[in-house]
């Protein structure tokens, strides 16, 4: 495997991207269509998102794939995240193209990526992905929706794919409690400015699945 060089030129404007650097990533449908029909399309994404990243050494922090459209907190290492994401991009669609007979462009030409540089803002973005389900009224509770990472946080279950240290260490004795806490706001404790969140990933539709 060809490691990446410092910039992805795809002849337009260079995403900035160093080893170690840390994304917020969404992938969306093109025109908006569903992703994700069956439960196993999920599956297949996960399965496709682990593979990948081992494979070009990158750790994801948080993911919630929702029904049209897909959330990634991943950090990089040695190699570019365009590279990434067009590897996981184009895997699924080749399986999702396949299955149901599709032609044509699965997901927008390109996705939304903001570089995560503060540490209040990785874990601002931590909570903003788990919320997804919640704010969409596709769930009551963040730990309801399937399709997160949110269990895994919890140590609810290991789907062998989300990397918890990091986020757990910004927490005394890496409490999962806390993290929970922070995360549904169950005191109102914490201002969290969402509005910037979503107008870097192009979500001003405020949370819509669709």
């Amino acid at each position: 495997m060809e490691k990446a060089s410092r910039g992805e030129n795809i002849g337009r404007k260079q995403r900035e991207w160093y080893p170690g650097a840390i994304y917020h990533l969404m992938e969306r449908g093109i025109r908006r269509m569903e992703i994700f029909k069956e439960e196993i399309d999920y599956e297949i994404f996960l399965i496709i998102v682990k593979r990948v990243t081992e494979e070009y050494e990158a750790k994801v922090h948080a993911y919630c794939l929702m029904t049209n459209h897909i959330h990634l907190l991943i950090e990089t290492s040695n190699y570019e995240i365009g590279k990434i994401m067009q590897k996981i991009a184009g895997d699924y669609a080749k399986t999702y193209n396949r299955k149901y007979g599709y032609r044509g462009h699965l997901f927008e030409d390109r996705y939304k990526s903001c570089l995560v540089k503060e540490d209040a803002y990785f874990l601002q973005t931590s909570r903003y992905i788990h919320l997804n389900p919640v704010k969409a009224k596709m769930a009551a509770h963040p730990e309801d929706y399937k399709w997160s990472s949110y269990r895994a946080m919890l140590a609810l279950k290991d789907d062998r794919i989300t990397e918890r240290n990091r986020t757990l260490s910004y927490f005394k004795n890496q409490s999962v409690l806390r993290y929970r806490e922070f995360v549904e706001d169950i005191a109102h404790k914490y201002i969290v400015e969402e509005s910037e969140i979503r107008k870097s990933m192009g979500e001003n539709e405020l949370w819509l699945p669709w």
